[in-house]
């Protein structure tokens, strides 16, 4: 199903810095769904010591959990919707529909995703390691998987959710 959305062209405003028209109200709800969902999802297998057995809670990675979701799927639902609307200007005819994998591909959406994979990584694999520093003096006890799952969990949300959003969203130009 495409919803088609209006927005007013701004001509007094580069277009690169027009972002703000595209976090709509069903991105963030959508954005925070995913988050409690993955977050729930992520600290049971994180931290299922402090779930089932009574290990002391680790809070930094607990707000990394729910955050990075929520940041990188409301991050990804723009672009993937900013890009639509660019994708959309001046065309009348409404673009051939493609395969979901072929939208996943194509679009910029694979660059923009290893951006948002890699920038989340580098943030989460730092905090990360500056927590488990902190708390035992040992870099050892931070498993290489939990490090992975920093890099590879955005990027593939970063991927899927903005080609659900290209998808999603037609757009009407109105000129003014």
């Amino acid at each position: 199903m495409t919803t088609t959305q209006r927005y007013q062209v701004n001509k007094e405003q580069p277009f690169e810095l027009r972002w703000l028209p595209f976090a709509t109200r069903t991105i963030i709800l959508r954005a925070a769904i995913v988050a409690v969902i993955l977050g729930s999802i992520l600290t049971l297998i994180n931290q299922s010591g402090w779930v089932v057995e009574n290990d002391s809670l680790r809070l930094l990675p607990l707000i990394l959990v729910f955050l990075t979701p929520f940041a990188v799927v409301t991050i990804s639902q723009i672009a993937g919707a900013r890009r639509a609307y660019i994708d959309s200007v001046g065309h009348r005819e409404p673009a051939s529909p493609e395969g979901f994998v072929a939208t996943i591909v194509s679009h910029g959406i694979p660059a923009r995703a290893i951006a948002i994979g890699l920038g989340f990584g580098i943030v989460n694999s730092v905090i990360t390691l500056a927590d488990a520093f902190l708390r035992s003096g040992d870099l050892e006890a931070v498993s290489v998987a939990l490090l992975a799952q920093a890099y590879v969990l955005p990027l593939l949300f970063g991927l899927m959710s903005q080609a659900i959003s290209y998808r999603r969203f037609g757009y009407q130009v109105v000129r003014g």
